[in-house]
């Protein structure tokens, strides 16, 4: 195994408490390769300088053993299905607080996106102006920083070290960046922080598609196609998507209770799961149901309507018949 594959498998095991940031892969370096004196270095070689290459391989390579979970879950359609996705469901809660750290970087881009600058000469400007009034102390809050962990206050040098591991970003230094980025760029284009809404989307059509890979097509045979009520190949078609559809927005609705942050006095100083799975499964149980429901009543359309067509037809044959006995 090259490293680094090996590097994200390890890193996995300190999401709990490093969640899915840079640190978590620097902290697996030394597990894996305890002899590297500039582990930094090595972290933008595999996966590229800043944070959002690092993390979004990070978060891929999660999902990928989250659907490897999955397999242990194989069974009958319907009673099968609510098993693999119930564990999935138990592996991202094993994460804990830091799985809205994973849906912000599902939403992140891969690419920056940029616009020109006519306008750097009006605009900016006002920077110097707008960067010492903010260095007066009007502070904003850091864009993210992991939770700390439950297990007890951390000393003075871990606070430190976390601190410096995770520094705020205020608006000033937001205005220092986006103006040395304009002057990187030879004052021609002005980055754009955009996102991508329907991130956490596509990652739960992808964990729908999984689960039901797993529970109605493994076991089918090769060649076999799967027939509508009049006989009909079904293939990729309204039934497919409708499918995934409705179990995309079931589970993403189940998960989403998991968003919440921990409590603030805990019962226990180290809680052994996470206390928001219990109220996760039962919904994602309701939203199941109602997936069956919905699916049944669309079955029962389709029957309804294909006996409807059957006996108008049966009518035109009939009315046919008559006018030709009649010589009309």
């Amino acid at each position: 195994m090259s490293l680094r594959p090996q590097l994200l498998s390890s890193a996995l095991t300190h999401l709990p408490v490093h969640s899915f940031t840079r640190p978590s892969l620097v902290r697996a370096l030394r597990d894996v390769k305890p002899d590297i004196s500039d582990p930094e270095a090595v972290i933008d070689t595999l996966f590229g300088p800043g944070s959002v290459g690092p993390t979004k391989a990070l978060v891929e390579r999660w999902e990928e053993e989250g659907r490897g979970v999955m397999q242990s879950g194989e069974g009958r359609e319907g009673d099968g299905l609510e098993v693999v996705l119930r564990k999935r469901l138990e592996y991202s809660s094993q994460v804990g607080e830091h799985l809205v750290e994973a849906y912000a970087n599902l939403a992140t881009p891969s690419t920056s996106h940029s616009i020109p600058l006519p306008l750097n000469v009006l605009l900016f400007p006002s920077l110097p102006i707008l960067r010492a009034l903010l260095n007066t102390g009007i502070k904003t809050p850091p864009l993210y920083s992991p939770p700390s962990t439950l297990e007890g206050t951390p000393s003075p040098s871990q606070s430190s070290s976390t601190s410096s591991q995770n520094p705020k970003v205020d608006a000033s230094s937001i205005l220092s960046y986006l103006n040395e980025k304009v002057q990187s760029t030879d004052s021609t284009r002005l980055p754009l922080p955009l996102i991508n809404p329907l991130g956490p989307f596509a990652y739960a059509w992808r964990i729908a598609d999984h689960a039901l890979f797993i529970t109605q097509g493994k076991g089918r045979k090769v060649g076999e196609v799967k027939k509508g009520y009049w006989n009909e190949p079904v293939g990729a078609g309204p039934e497919w998507y409708g499918q995934r559809l409705g179990l995309a927005l079931a589970y993403l609705s189940a998960e989403s209770r998991l968003l919440q942050p921990y409590p603030a006095h805990p019962s226990t100083s180290t809680p052994t799961t996470n206390p928001h799975l219990p109220a996760a499964l039962s919904s994602l149980s309701k939203n199941l149901a109602r997936y069956q429901s919905f699916n049944k009543s669309v079955a029962n359309t389709e029957h309804n309507l294909g006996e409807t067509m059957g006996f108008l037809d049966f009518v035109g044959r009939s009315w046919r018949g008559i006018i030709r006995s009649r010589y009309w």
